[in-house]
């Protein structure tokens, strides 16, 4: 893998392959005027602009080899004339950025690490730190 996750989603009537490979993420840093975790936070708490989730998706069709005027003529149609508003397409740029930073949904590596996480939580609350009893003594 070369540090870019794949995502296949719905779009345009049909089930898409997105990736943002490093050429799409500086293509998108350049558009949105900031990097890919603030565009993840923008996106998460509802600060987005709509041309965050158009350049998003536009830039992760041809990062998985859609010709620019192929993904051109589909985010006209799809993006640009669509009926139900924007907000639609959210969580699509999301997944699609979010792919990118921290790899694939199904990524082996990412699930060992998540687990690890929750072992360690466990154990953290098996062993009594992190909370109280409830309980005061006077």
């Amino acid at each position: 893998m070369d540090g870019s996750g794949e995502v296949i989603r719905p779009f345009g009537g049909a089930e898409r392959t997105f990736r943002l490979d490093i050429d799409r993420v500086r293509a998108v840093q350049a558009a949105t005027d900031c990097g890919p975790l603030e565009l993840i936070r923008r996106i998460e708490f509802g600060t987005w602009r709509v041309d965050d989730l158009r350049t998003v998706i536009f830039q992760g069709l041809i990062g998985a080899e859609e010709t620019q005027a192929a993904a051109t003529t589909l985010m006209i149609a799809s993006f640009d004339n669509q009926k139900k508003g924007w907000a639609q397409f959210a969580p699509l740029a999301h997944a699609i950025l979010s792919a990118s930073v921290f790899g694939p949904e199904d990524d082996p590596v990412g699930e060992a690490k998540a687990e690890a996480k929750t072992r360690t939580r466990s154990r953290a609350a098996k062993s009594g730190s992190g909370g109280s009893s409830g309980q005061r003594r006077s």
